[in-house]
């Protein structure tokens, strides 16, 4: 995931990836900066259930990234409401 903010600033975008590593017993999810996250997936839903530890990663990556860059990659702390 990238956005303006976060490509002005340099640092890498949010990915989440799924890979089965040499010498793994079992494949791994690995976010920007969030590293070998176990993947057990046997079913349709252990596959559901691994939404919340995407989320977990995503959030984390983008944590990371605002100590990288700035809080103001965050598109939404930029944001301003009307009243």
């Amino acid at each position: 995931m990238s956005w303006p903010e976060q490509q002005a600033a340099g640092v890498e975008p949010i990915a989440l990836h799924a890979y089965f590593g040499g010498g793994f017993h079992h494949p791994h999810l690995r976010g920007t900066t969030v590293h070998d996250w176990p993947l057990n997936v046997f079913s349709d839903e252990d596959a559901a259930a691994q939404l919340s530890i995407l989320r977990a990663i995503a959030s984390s990556d983008l944590h990371n990234l605002v100590y990288r860059a700035d809080y103001r990659i965050v598109p939404a702390v930029n944001r301003t409401t009307s009243s």
